[in-house]
């Protein structure tokens, strides 16, 4: 194989999907060590794509970049977004290899409830196997990374990292189950969210409900958001970016699976994560990445999880 000195990575957006090219981008620098790989993400996301080390650089999307991009002459490019937007940045100069995405799977089995994903590729492996075309030799296994971080000094005792929040309504828990769950725990609970209405109205509602806690929704940067969860005893979420920035780092996670399963690829990956879920739900999954509201308006995926069994989990983990 000829040598390769330029590679380009393309993920644009989101949360989660950006996290899960750090396992490719962990075989890429073993493959190539001495290469220079640059990775195009959206504004909002270049500072999450830059807490993996073995970036060179991150670059900022925008629409008419393909001329740029054109002149730093990149050897092979992988497209792991797979867009019109990803598309049409792509320079002509270079070899491509993108991700293969089977999104008519998906789709096919929230409509009609027919499976073909039963045998399905994790997300991350998806991204491996782009790699793997362009060289047969690649590992396409799931590895943690030593991300870079920034440390949190307003939290200096044992702690775990509550985030509530998920973009879309069928993949929270509810909060009361969340209190629940957490209510009276002997430990430290900080809330973690975005800077938006819905999540700073779910993380307010944990003040009154839980002993010990801190709020710091909206108040971390992805840095910080790094260094809360790499130093926390534990994580509790939803099916959310934050379960897949905690693996990357090697944390154990408790996760609650609402409307969405595990044929969508993004399950958790380590042997010590938890995932909650009720199985075996005629309307399951009635999406592929969530929905605002539950069109059968009883929300058994989530209102029928017992967390008081959960709950024993946690309090023998922390025993």
């Amino acid at each position: 194989m000829k040598d390769i000195s330029k590679i380009l990575i393309i993920r644009l957006s989101s949360f989660g999907d950006i996290v899960l090219t750090f396992p490719f981008i962990n075989e890429l620098r073993r493959l190539y060590p001495n290469a220079r790989i640059d990775m195009v993400s959206k504004p909002q996301y270049t500072e999450l794509s830059a807490l993996h080390p073995f970036l060179d650089s991150v670059i900022p999307f925008s629409i008419n970049m393909k001329s740029f991009l054109q002149e730093n002459n990149y050897d092979v490019v992988f497209d792991l977004q797979r867009n019109i937007n990803s598309r049409r940045i792509i320079p002509s100069n270079s070899e491509v290899f993108r991700v293969r995405k089977e999104s008519w799977k998906k789709h096919l089995l929230v409509l009609t409830g027919i499976n073909l994903l039963k045998d399905s590729v994790p997300v991350y492996e998806k991204y491996l196997n782009a790699l793997k075309d362009f060289n047969s030799s690649a590992n396409t296994d799931f590895t943690t990374s030593d991300l870079k971080f920034s440390s949190v000094d307003s939290v200096n005792q044992n702690y775990i990292v509550l985030s509530p929040s998920s973009k879309h309504f069928t993949k929270r828990l509810p909060e009361n189950k969340f209190a629940l769950l957490l209510k009276d725990f002997n430990t430290k609970i900080v809330i973690t969210g975005d800077n938006n209405e819905t999540d700073l109205s779910i993380c307010s509602y944990f003040d009154s409900e839980l002993n010990d806690s801190l709020d710091l929704c909206g108040k971390l940067s992805f840095s910080h958001l790094t260094g809360l969860i790499k130093n926390a005893e534990f994580v509790v979420c939803n099916d959310s970016g934050i379960l897949h920035l905690s693996e990357a780092l090697g944390k154990k996670v408790y996760v609650f699976f609402g409307s969405t399963v595990k044929e969508f690829g993004f399950f958790p990956q380590l042997k010590s994560s938890e995932v909650e879920e009720v199985s075996g739900l005629k309307c399951r999954p009635c999406s592929h990445i969530g929905r605002k509201e539950c069109p059968k308006k009883h929300f058994k995926c989530m209102n029928d999880i017992d967390v008081t069994k959960v709950r024993l989990k946690i309090n023998d983990y922390s025993l």
